[in-house]
């Protein structure tokens, strides 16, 4: 396997050594209530620096069709370790429900 910063070229506040705890550690709530970083709050930046892997592809796209009364499960069940992603799975369906 290649090494991952090898074929994903990390965000320039990454790179530059600007990403401080408060900005990578995610709070859903904040979000809720438009407040926070905008990496997080607004859609667009957080779509724009957020890698869409197959996982979170096909959790927002059964959560469309849940919504949009076209199928979809239910209940849905986010099982990753610590530090996982989460959060940041939740932050994403947010806004994809405000559309």
């Amino acid at each position: 396997m290649k090494p991952f910063h090898t074929i994903a070229v990390p965000h320039k506040d990454i790179l530059e050594g600007r990403l401080t705890m408060d900005v990578f550690a995610a709070d859903l709530w904040e979000v809720c209530k438009n407040r926070g970083h905008d990496e997080y709050k607004d859609a667009e930046t957080f779509f724009r620096k957020t890698y869409l892997t197959k996982g979170l592809e096909n959790l927002l796209t059964i959560v469309e069709k849940r919504l949009c009364g076209k199928g979809g499960d239910p209940v849905i069940q986010i099982q990753t370790p610590f530090g996982g992603g989460k959060t940041h799975a939740l932050i994403a369906m947010y806004h994809k429900c405000q559309k």
